[in-house]
């Protein structure tokens, strides 16, 4: 059962839906980060080869709270910050780097707002959204969005932290 208070019932259409844009996301991922440097080749041992038991735990943490941000922000920052490298001017990019998170971060709390049901309490699942959007974008871009605070163990200890502490917030109270 998804935390999202917010989800309407799914109809087969919708799920062919989400399934697309999941797809979408995992492309727009590759294009932007390219090939993922933990595939091995064949000369490897079968259990580097399969990856470590711990980055699939991290990259589950990483589902669970990607699962608070609205798939359209994730995409949208995304395709947005793998268009950063073509900028022609260097000196600009960074600036561009942050205007992309600061909209993306700006524009969580309100595309929840706008889909949340009339009535129902959502205070808890704005503040709680825009933090997973924080630690997703360090997790996943930190390393290009702040190259001098960026440490991979430090991400993977933040996410796990936030899953866990997030998991036992009500989101709908």
């Amino acid at each position: 059962m998804s935390r999202l208070f917010y989800e309407k019932p799914k109809i087969a259409s919708q799920d062919t839906y989400f399934k697309k844009s999941e797809k979408v996301i995992d492309e727009m991922k590759e294009e932007v980060f390219g090939e993922d440097e933990r595939k091995a080749t064949s000369d490897q041992p079968n259990d580097i080869a399969e990856g470590s038991q711990g980055d699939k735990k991290v990259n589950s943490y990483l589902e669970k709270i990607s699962r608070l941000i609205p798939s359209e922000i994730i995409a949208g920052y995304l395709a947005m910050f793998g268009f950063v490298p073509l900028v022609e001017n260097v000196n600009v990019r960074e600036y561009i780097i942050w205007i992309v998170f600061f909209m993306c971060l700006i524009l969580t709390p309100i595309y929840l707002n706008m889909q949340a049901e009339k009535g129902k309490p959502k205070m808890n699942h704005l503040l709680v959204s825009s933090l997973a959007f924080v630690i997703w974008a360090y997790v996943t871009t930190g390393m290009k969005l702040v190259p001098g605070l960026y440490d991979a163990a430090a991400a993977s200890i933040i996410l796990v932290a936030f899953s866990l502490i997030s998991a036992v917030i009500p989101l709908n109270k």
